[in-house]
């Protein structure tokens, strides 16, 4: 990539990422991110204050979590007792079968028919009402995100993508895991794990985790812009 195309991208990112309000931004460009997209990623989530309340649940949901674990008689919910014994169950697995076990697991909750909850102007749903209730893709992948979490995954390789299914005309939330050199998509809707690289049919408009945000490019945009360029230059 030319400098040219870089100053260009990194301006792009940065309005995509809606830090452009003067804040000082960190930005990085990786060339062939997630889906093979070109990402450029902000450790500033203002952006996201929605996400950020969520985080903020977390506390809430651990010290209910310990408490079922301590007394079955303290759990808030079956669903709870549920969850607290899955972990249990997966904790001495192999990574992979912590993540096959925790997203098949998972996708038996309750889905939210209209999936409300995924749009940026929408609430993001604390853990502790997606175990009692459910909740939409999005709210699916939060909740994979901490199990594995808890289950020792490391969050700097984790990230929940908010992406376009082109093939249902919807947005719709995943949860992307980095294990052994490969990232892997966990999906409300499909029990099968998948590489990155095999699936077509996400576009992801963002994707963000506990410290950082990413803007997703697509490289076709990337080569008709540089392609636009040589044109005018000529």
């Amino acid at each position: 990539m030319n400098q040219t195309s870089l100053f260009a991208l990194l301006a792009a990112g940065v309005l995509l990422i809606g830090l452009s309000n003067g804040v000082s931004v960190q930005a990085e460009v990786t060339e062939k991110g997630l889906f093979g997209m070109v990402e450029i990623s902000s450790d500033n989530l203002d952006a996201l204050p929605r996400w950020q309340k969520v985080m903020e649940s977390f506390p809430k949901l651990a010290a209910a979590a310990k408490a079922c674990d301590a007394k079955i008689e303290d759990c808030k919910s079956q669903q709870m007792t549920l969850w607290r014994t899955k972990i249990a169950e997966l904790e001495r697995e192999d990574k992979r079968i912590q993540m096959h076990g925790i997203n098949r697991f998972l996708n038996g909750w309750k889905h939210n028919a209209s999936d409300p909850g995924n749009g940026s102007d929408a609430e993001w749903i604390a853990p502790l009402e997606f175990i009692s209730n459910g909740g939409g893709s999005r709210d699916f992948s939060v909740m994979k995100y901490i199990s594995l979490k808890e289950l020792g995954f490391d969050p700097d390789t984790m990230r929940i993508v908010i992406a376009n299914d082109v093939l249902r005309n919807e947005t719709h939330g995943l949860l992307s895991v980095e294990l052994r050199g490969k990232r892997y998509i966990l999906d409300s809707i499909n029990n099968t794990i998948l590489d990155d690289h095999h699936i077509n049919y996400y576009l992801p408009l963002y994707s963000v985790n506990e410290t950082t945000r990413w803007a997703h490019i697509p490289q076709d945009y990337l080569i008709a812009q540089e392609a636009s360029g040589s044109e005018k230059n000529d």
